[in-house]
């Protein structure tokens, strides 16, 4: 063995598993050597959390055990990183962690967080912004960073690129710069995202959009909007036949866009952006098609527009139903994916070009840069670089699936119990029981992991009527 080269042994290790590889390692010295070297085990590591991993200090107990001062020679620097990573890995698996009570919400507002970097927190509680460094124990670095319009409860908070976090008050939207060590953060700009603006430059075809009417039939009780790095599109609470388009970095209005269905009875129900950087966001409409039976039956529209060059794309589907709760769609560039009661139909907008229809239980979720979703009992996931399907992983899927990170995935079994899948080079199921520590795999409208999968915040309800907690979670 020792007298192949590097190159071969590598090829061989690609056969083998970490335990392989370790069984290796303990046979004798020159194996040992052999079977360290860099070339080895640099591919059994997540690059993205190398740097990470190395420069900060594990915080939960019991804390990372390198060998390094052993009689043998030292490890290389790969398999190094991988302990650790694989020491992060093992707390997830064992449900290992520090949970710390960071703020408590027991008014009538909103409560958010977000993470800035990986070891900071914005937390909104009852319309109170408060900054956290979260590397150990939570310390309130500032509080009310933001000059805010405390008249005005805080609806959505996103944080944005290049240090900037966006807060949404009603229609009002302020973008702020973050400091970790002033305060208060220095204002970007702030509008309101349904101020109208003069018809001959923004209206479609030189059609002016209609003014509000207390009287029209198609107010909404409520706004809705999505966040992109760059853009902010919006439908506003009083007039839901009108799309408004601003541009993030500058503040400044793009287009006012009318719904595309000329029915009257028609109007914008929902927006989705990309998950990655992308123009292009995911527009529903709605409108009254026909009674049958005595029931009305309705029409949903899906477009896609695209905010830089302010356009529709020539995409377009069209689904009737006496519901349209009964439709889940979401885009990920360049493909649409429409979730009807049976089947999950994808299609790549840019070419209006029909992928694939496949029968499907679940809503299509994000994994891993990737769509995956449960169908015929098992997880298929979509590739949306190649537009090819496979099977993720061996064992049985059920329905009802949560994301807890990269890595895992988590399911309802029954009533008393639920499993908890770990995908990728090492394919692993668990068995797990309701306890206070591994309830909280199974968190997802309410909780979200940094992208070092280090740390989680969850935002809870322990059973008192407006009540809410917000925890953070510290696997390393």
């Amino acid at each position: 063995m020792e007298r192949l080269p590097i190159e071969m042994i590598e090829k061989i290790s690609c056969y083998l598993s970490v335990a392989d590889l370790v069984a290796c390692s303990a046979t004798c010295r020159t194996w040992r050597e052999i079977f360290s070297d860099d070339m080895v085990w640099r591919r059994h590591c997540t690059l993205r959390l190398v740097e990470y991993l190395e420069n900060t200090d594990t915080t939960v107990p019991p804390g990372l055990q390198l060998t390094e001062q052993s009689s043998l020679s030292s490890l290389p620097v790969w398999r190094t990183r991988f302990i650790r990573e694989n020491h992060l890995w093992n707390n997830w698996r064992q449900s290992n962690f520090r949970i710390h009570e960071v703020v408590c919400n027991e008014g009538l507002g909103k409560t958010h967080a977000i993470f800035y970097e990986n070891d900071y927190l914005v937390t909104v509680a009852n319309d109170k912004v408060q900054f956290w460094d979260i590397r150990d124990k939570p310390i309130c670095l500032i509080n009310d960073p933001c000059e805010l319009d405390y008249t005005l409860n805080i609806d959505q908070v996103e944080l944005l690129s290049e240090d900037r976090i966006l807060f949404v008050q009603s229609s009002k939207v302020s973008v702020f710069r973050i400091s970790v060590t002033s305060s208060p953060w220095s204002l970007i700009h702030t509008f309101y995202f349904d101020e109208r603006h003069l018809p001959e430059d923004f209206s479609e075809e030189g059609r002016s959009p209609p003014f509000y009417k207390d009287d029209d039939e198609s107010i909404e009780e409520i706004c809705f909007y999505v966040v992109s790095s760059d853009y902010f599109l919006g439908v506003a609470a009083g007039y839901s036949r009108l799309l408004h388009v601003w541009n993030i970095n500058t503040g400044e209005k793009l287009k006012e866009v009318i719904c595309p269905v000329r029915n009257p009875n028609s109007c914008f129900t929902g927006i989705y952006d990309s998950h990655k950087s992308s123009s292009d966001f995911l527009l529903l409409t709605e409108e009254d098609a026909e009674e049958e039976d005595c029931l009305l039956r309705v029409r949903m529209h899906v477009y896609v527009y695209n905010a830089t060059e302010l356009r529709f794309r020539d995409f377009i589907q069209t689904r009737i139903g006496r519901v349209n709760s009964l439709y889940s769609c979401r885009i990920f560039e360049p493909f649409v994916f429409i979730k009807d009661y049976f089947n999950l139909a994808i299609y790549n907008y840019k070419t209006s070009t029909l992928v694939h229809v496949m029968p499907a239980v679940s809503n299509p979720k994000i994994f891993n840069g990737n769509i995956i979703f449960v169908s015929q009992g098992s997880f298929i996931e979509f590739n949306v670089s190649t537009g090819a399907t496979r099977q993720l992983t061996s064992f049985d899927a059920f329905s009802m699936f949560f994301i807890a990170c990269d890595r895992f995935i988590a399911q309802l079994v029954d009533f008393y119990g639920f499993e908890v899948y770990e995908v990728g080079r090492r394919e692993k199921q668990l068995q797990l029981d309701y306890s206070p520590n591994t309830s909280y795999w199974l968190s997802d409208k309410v909780a979200e992991t940094n992208s070092m999968c280090t740390k989680k915040y969850v935002i809870e309800n322990r059973g008192k009527v407006n009540s809410f907690h917000v925890c953070v979670l510290n696997y390393w």
